[in-house]
């Protein structure tokens, strides 16, 4: 899944809606010279050849100038014929009222461009004296050169008709993924917003059984809350952050469990270096730890013990919490595991997630994550080191 960035644009900005605008409108003209000067060339090329093998006068220059201005006459039409295409659409319920109209602004166009032409042909053919004869417009000139005109007319109408319908659909598509990655974003955030108060929760819940049996451990316990709190949900509009940073906020998690299990809670932390600055989901390490610790919080065993393990395999980021519960965790009935699931396919899709799996020694929970580029720099590659 990709995710959508969002800009922001200054008054100052000199990249304005008027300024792109009049660098389109320059380009467009640009366009339709170049395209129209292409045109007449082979309309030149064709008839001169006609001359020649006729075995007429070539008179090169002549016919040179004759194909362009006509060509040109035609490009200066076509902002008028691109505007009736768009005022008076042949789609839609009143195509069929439009067509008698565009007829008649294909005779309209005609005679306009037979007068322009004329016009043209007589600035660069007949004063410097390139022709004998006169470029003066008549019934006759406008009558033989009509079927092109109406050929020019109907395609110009048909292009425009199809370019507005792609630019129609486009914008669809771009109002629909706009309104797809707002969806996804307050989707997110409402996961987010779940996951701390479920977070607090239990954390607290671990205080309570404190309280009255070891108050000076329940009392570090608050203040160590406190920290956690402060660096874990400090204001930040990203959903991501850099692995070291959420082991730094685990780190903070694990010091309180340390004073509700004492002696029998054991933790191993087997991170590679070159990982720690992959992105990862914010608050993701936390909910899977806790979870394992809640299975593996058995009166009648003497430790209390959790492995994570990250790992690079197959161009992925892979991590593994590990505990020793004899049940595989279900995700749907936790919270935090649920959670956790729900924002991977949020953020990257359904190729990523997280799956439970029974392990010799106990179950275990994998995530399975992109390997974006390390924040702020580029991919550090990891070492050689053991699969998972």
């Amino acid at each position: 899944m990709t995710q959508p960035p969002l800009s922001s644009r200054t008054p100052s900005d000199p990249d304005d809606g008027s300024g792109r605008a009049r660098v389109r409108r320059h380009r467009l003209a640009l366009g339709l010279l170049f395209l129209s000067s292409a045109l007449g060339l082979l309309t030149f090329v064709d008839r001169y050849l006609s001359r020649v093998a006729a075995g007429r006068s070539a008179e090169l220059l002549r016919v040179l100038l004759e194909e362009m201005s006509g060509a040109w006459a035609a490009a200066l039409l076509v902002p008028l014929m691109v505007w009736l295409a768009r005022r008076y659409p042949v789609s839609g319920i009143r195509w069929a009222q439009h067509l008698p109209l565009h007829f008649g602004f294909a005779l309209g166009v005609g005679v306009m461009h037979t007068a322009l032409s004329a016009t043209l042909r007589t600035l660069l053919v007949s004063v410097p004296g390139l022709a004998e004869f006169e470029y003066l417009p008549s019934l006759q000139r406008f009558l033989l050169s009509l079927p092109n005109q109406l050929i020019v007319y109907a395609l110009v109408i048909a292009i425009t008709q199809q370019i507005d319908r792609y630019r129609a659909a486009r914008n669809r598509e771009l109002e629909a993924e706009r309104l797809h990655a707002s969806l996804t974003e307050a989707q997110l955030e409402a996961l987010r917003r779940q996951l701390e108060p479920h977070f607090l929760f239990t954390t607290l819940n671990a205080v309570s059984e404190l309280i009255y049996s070891r108050p000076s451990a329940a009392e570090e316990m608050i203040r160590r809350l406190s920290a956690l709190l402060k660096h874990a949900f400090a204001p930040s509009p990203e959903h991501e952050a850099s692995l070291a940073e959420e082991l730094r906020v685990l780190d903070l998690y694990l010091d309180i469990m340390r004073l509700r299990f004492a002696e029998r809670l054991f933790v191993q932390i087997d991170v590679p270096e070159g990982l720690r600055g992959l992105r990862v989901p914010r608050l993701l390490l936390q909910p899977l730890i806790d979870s394992a610790l809640r299975r593996s919080d058995d009166p009648g065993q003497t430790l209390v013990a959790v492995k994570l393990i990250a790992r690079e395999v197959d161009g992925r980021l892979k991590l593994k919490v590990v505990d020793q519960a004899s049940s595989t965790p279900d995700a749907e009935s936790d919270v935090g595991l649920h959670n956790a699931a729900e924002r991977i396919r949020r953020l990257y899709g359904t190729d990523y997630g997280l799956r439970r799996r029974s392990e010799p020694e106990g179950s275990a929970v994998e995530v399975e994550l992109p390997l974006l580029p390390a924040i702020g720099g580029a991919l550090v590659k990891p070492r050689a080191t053991p699969q998972l």
